[in-house]
């Protein structure tokens, strides 16, 4: 397996770890909270959120790039410091900017925020400090350390913010575990890194990071925005206040978003490896165009398959993770489904292009998918609610990869895993897989728990043994590498050859 691959594979298993602590954690709190209370606590992740991906959305990725490409050099260290005061310049900005616009009137949260809203913004400045960090920490291809790093995280604040809760703390308390996780993931963080001395050296300014981080913070924030302008919308949007719609739309997003974050953390790896491919660092002789080839079979093996089960089977995923008065939310679970499959390819595209040197059209791909987004929630909302919501996503994913469709133009044989494979190859290995994940979503019966166990069980049993077999199934002139039939898998599933 090569080390993309493996630690593509560590940073996914991390990202497993985490979704099934963050999901515990969420449905817990489903049943602490009343619906109402459940979407204040939507609405302040989804700020914080949007805060904290402000945070590594730029910046952090110029780190990554420079140290990547260039290795830990005397500049490097410096373009480092000058973007970490930077970022943590902006982090400060943007937590205390949501404080005061709160503390006005200006965001007509209402008063179940007092806490949530300087919470947030705490969390948010712990939030920018550690991005940068982080980024030296990919630049330096430690992704094993990212992913303790982020487990870690997880583990703090969900036992945090539960502590709390069970003391009385209400919703507060949840966002006040989170800021607990933050400040012990930034301490670790700044552990890993020591040795690479970046904070030796002169100099804490460079003019030149904050030119190249532009491009990088339109496009990379941009899907942020993407992701998280649906329940904002929702909630400031609808007439009543919405906080119980964006509790059930809530519910539908945890799921929805799954995909998308998939995609993020295995452009975490590859961001860093297409930068040392592209630039002075020696590399292994591939360019982007390879590191393309692996985002697209990983988005048509892995990440297309999870939307297509929340598209097609929303009672089941919601029967499987969340109380059943939230079954409401299927129909939304069923657009927005879609929405976040489409907006995981858009993530994965977004990345490797900007990795590769190609930073305009992906960032100006961004800003147009979410002024699509901001048009058709103010348009639907008021009239459709949380469903209006749920076509917003859809509508900025579809628009992104229009938009960057000619980037893909000059790549339309990558889809393949080669182009001189033969026909009955590429369609076992595309269509079979999918037609056995489809088939036990349209034979088996909803109802209850077990039986969504059972049915999406099914599936996904069903979709991996197709996957097996059109993975091993004999084809001329492929000789398999000599390594465990397990890592031959794995690597097959992000995007191997």
């Amino acid at each position: 397996m090569s080390r993309a691959t493996t630690h593509s594979a560590v940073l996914v298993a991390a990202f497993a770890a985490t979704a099934i602590i963050n999901y515990a954690f969420g449905v817990a709190m489903s049943w602490f909270f009343t619906p109402a209370q459940f979407g204040v606590l939507g609405v302040g992740q989804s700020l914080l959120l949007l805060l904290a991906l402000a945070g590594s959305s730029g910046f952090a990725w110029t780190t990554a790039h420079d140290i990547a490409a260039l290795g830990v050099t005397d500049g490097t260290r410096r373009r480092f410091r000058a973007a970490w005061v930077s970022n943590l310049g902006l982090g400060l900005g943007l937590g205390g900017g949501l404080w005061a616009l709160y503390a006005l009137g200006w965001i007509p949260l209402g008063p179940a925020y007092r806490w949530v809203v300087p919470l947030v913004g705490i969390t948010a400045v712990l939030l920018a400090a550690r991005a940068v960090v982080n980024g030296a920490v990919r630049g330096c291809y430690q992704f094993t350390s990212l992913a303790v790093n982020q487990v870690g995280e997880v583990v703090v604040k969900s036992a945090a913010g539960l502590a709390f809760v069970l003391a009385g703390a209400g919703v507060a308390g949840v966002i006040a575990g989170f800021a607990l996780g933050s400040a012990s993931a930034l301490a670790h963080s700044l552990w890993v890194t020591r040795g690479a001395r970046l904070w030796q050296g002169k100099g804490w300014t460079d003019a030149q990071v904050m030119r190249a981080t532009a491009p990088l913070f339109m496009a990379m924030f941009g899907t942020a925005m993407m992701l998280n302008l649906d329940i904002l919308g929702l909630k400031m949007l609808t007439p009543s206040g919405g906080n119980e719609q964006a509790g059930y739309y809530q519910a539908a997003v945890i799921l929805a978003r799954t995909p998308v974050y998939i995609a993020q953390s295995l452009n975490l790896v590859l961001f860093s490896y297409i930068a040392g491919a592209t630039g002075a660092v020696a590399s292994q002789g591939e360019g982007t165009t390879a590191y393309l080839r692996v985002g697209l079979r990983a988005w048509i093996r892995l990440l297309l398959p999870g939307g297509l089960v929340l598209a097609l089977a929303p009672e089941a995923a919601l029967s499987l993770f969340f109380p059943t008065r939230y079954l409401v939310a299927a129909p939304l679970l069923r657009i927005a489904g879609l929405g976040g499959a489409i907006l995981a390819l858009v993530t994965l595209l977004i990345a490797i292009f900007q990795a590769g040197g190609g930073r305009r059209r992906p960032a100006a791909a961004a800003a147009l998918a979410t002024a699509v987004q901001i048009i058709v929630l103010i348009a639907l909302v008021p009239r459709w609610g949380a469903l209006g919501a749920a076509f917003s996503l859809l509508a900025a994913g579809c628009t992104a990869l229009l938009a960057m469709t000619p980037l893909l133009r000059a790549e339309l044989g990558v889809l393949w895993p080669s182009s001189a494979a033969p026909i009955r190859t590429q369609l076992l290995r595309t269509w079979l897989p999918l037609a056995a994940l489809l088939l036990p979503l349209w034979l088996l019966p909803d109802g209850g728990r077990g039986a969504a166990l059972v049915k999406l069980g099914a599936s996904a049993l069903a979709y991996l043994a197709a996957m097996a077999l059109a993975y091993w199934w004999p084809s001329a002139g492929h000789e398999r590498p000599k390594e465990p039939r397990l890592a031959q898998f794995l690597q097959m599933l992000l995007g191997g050859p």
